[in-house]
């Protein structure tokens, strides 16, 4: 009774934390709409060189091929191994849901769930793929965000008044704690586990490999808004990425579909030196190219894929099984 109170105050926290951080984007948003006219951003999305979008979308289109490795680390450290082929279609669906509609469990979930238990992937383990993609995802985001203050620590000048140095504390935590992390990978070896459920944490090289891809995916992702962005009062690639990260976080624990809202307020609460029609115009373009033309192509993936699935039933050919020899890191136990 005790574990389900505080499961359910837990809950509640982190609701209500939600809810407040989305009710403060609506306010800033509404106070951004006086100072911005829609005729202001249209012309900026029309005054958008071609190439620009272009380069945008290429840079969008490989974050979504990184995104596969991330299935693929979590499938290898659990000792799985299905086809390049299932993985794309699994990863690619499963993103494109959760980047458009949120509820990342539910949605890319259900999906994961749905293509991996098909190829003979245990329901338990799906729910580990699904935690060990999402830990790929925050060790990319910590690591860039951590290297990000430390280096470029200038996200907005109208904070430095009120605490000079607090990026490049934040900077500090954020590279220690990465660090200390991984050092832990290196050395703790021994099983943990969760009710009945026993797993190994993902040796070091694996964890290094974790926040290579996480690293390299972001980079990409903001590669392609930093693209879109205009010239003039636009910084560093490197803060960019930094000010990307911290919007994916914040975008994250507000629990809207896809950070909306959220993510574009900070974006812009962050860049207060750049025209504010420009940037709201790069992360229209933006949306468009990462998550709405995407999650309509992971439709069609989706769709696809159970339509073979259907095929392959009524046919009688049995699934393949991706259970092989486990990787090099400890088996999972049963």
């Amino acid at each position: 009774m005790e574990a389900k109170l505080k499961t359910n105050l837990g809950q509640w926290i982190w609701a209500v934390l939600g809810l407040v951080v989305l009710g403060l984007a609506v306010w800033g948003i509404t106070l951004i709409a006086g100072q911005v006219t829609i005729e202001e951003i249209k012309a900026d999305i029309a005054a958008t060189p071609t190439h620009l979008l272009v380069l945008a979308a290429l840079s969008a289109a490989a974050s979504y091929v990184v995104l596969v490795f991330y299935d693929w680390l979590a499938l290898t450290h659990l000792g799985y191994r299905p086809s390049w082929g299932t993985m794309a279609a699994a990863s690619f669906g499963s993103f494109t849901m959760s980047h458009t509609l949120g509820l990342t469990v539910l949605t890319g979930g259900t999906v994961r769930y749905r293509m991996y238990t098909r190829v003979g992937v245990r329901p338990l383990d799906v729910a580990m793929i699904i935690a060990l993609c999402g830990w790929t995802f925050w060790l990319g985001i910590i690591a860039v965000a951590g290297v990000g203050l430390l280096l470029a620590p200038d996200l907005a000048a109208a904070f430095k008044d009120i605490a000079p140095q607090a990026e490049r504390w934040a900077g500090v935590i954020l590279v220690a704690a990465t660090i200390a992390y991984t050092v832990l990978a290196f050395v703790w070896r021994k099983p943990l586990k969760i009710w009945k459920y026993t797993f190994y944490l993902p040796s070091g090289p694996a964890t290094l490999s974790q926040i290579g891809v996480g690293a390299v995916d972001l980079a990409f992702a903001g590669g392609a808004l930093y693209l879109l962005l205009p010239e003039i009062g636009t910084p560093g690639l490197l803060t960019v990425l930094t000010i990307y990260a911290v919007a994916m976080v914040v975008g994250a624990l507000s629990h809207a579909p896809g950070g909306l809202g959220v993510f574009e307020l900070v974006i812009v609460a962050l860049l207060p030196l750049v025209d504010k029609a420009g940037v709201l115009a790069a992360l229209v373009l933006f949306r468009v190219i990462y998550t709405y033309i995407p999650f309509l192509l992971g439709l069609m993936v989706i769709g696809w894929t159970e339509w073979v699935a259907l095929r392959a039933r009524r046919a009688g050919v049995p699934p393949v099984d991706a259970r092989r020899v486990p990787a090099s890191s400890p088996p999972v136990l049963p």
